[in-house]
């Protein structure tokens, strides 16, 4: 097992306690970029998986459900990246926050930890899990920036709105596939 593969999931865990010694961890460990892509492309899946379960329990045809898993990964990879490079603009242009973009992505990348429960299909049970990530992001945030919580929320907010309009246009585009 890889250095990454057997440091990943402790990290993740203590990201989904929410746990703010670990974010400030990875902010400072050059070696948790390849673990944040990592995160990324397993919350991706699950989210993808997720996506597909649900359109099979509600009928949906085969192609239809790999079309929209396929929409899933692509918008939350590319929607991570977006995010994180808003609130990192924010943070140290506005707020005048001390982080680099390396630093921002680590801890917003393990901010999405929790994103691994969107694997169940359960109504309304990712709206309570993107509230679980955006308060780790929060978190996450505050510890790349050194920024208040104030400020660190006044960023996430509006770093988070663009990630919300993609979301919402995709999931238009995918209801009337």
């Amino acid at each position: 097992m890889t250095s990454t593969a057997s440091r990943i999931w402790p990290r993740m865990i203590r990201a989904m306690k929410l746990d703010a010694h670990l974010y400030e961890e990875v902010e400072h460990d050059p070696n948790a970029n390849s673990q944040g892509l990592l995160i990324i492309a397993i919350v991706s899946i699950a989210q993808a998986i997720g996506l597909g379960l649900n359109s099979a329990f509600v009928g949906e045809s085969m192609s239809n459900i790999l079309v929209i898993g396929l929409f899933g990964f692509l918008e939350t990879v590319i929607g991570l990246v977006i995010w994180s490079y808003i609130l990192y603009f924010i943070g140290t242009k506005l707020f005048r926050g001390v982080a680099t973009m390396q630093e921002v992505w680590r801890c917003t990348s393990f901010a999405r930890s929790p994103g691994i429960f969107f694997i169940i299909p359960i109504p309304f049970f990712g709206f309570l899990v993107s509230i679980w990530i955006f308060v780790a992001y929060i978190i996450g945030a505050r510890a790349a920036l050194d920024i208040s919580t104030g400020r660190t929320l006044i960023a996430a907010f509006i770093s988070a709105i663009p990630f919300i309009i993609m979301q919402i246009l995709v999931v238009s585009i995918l209801q009337s596939i």
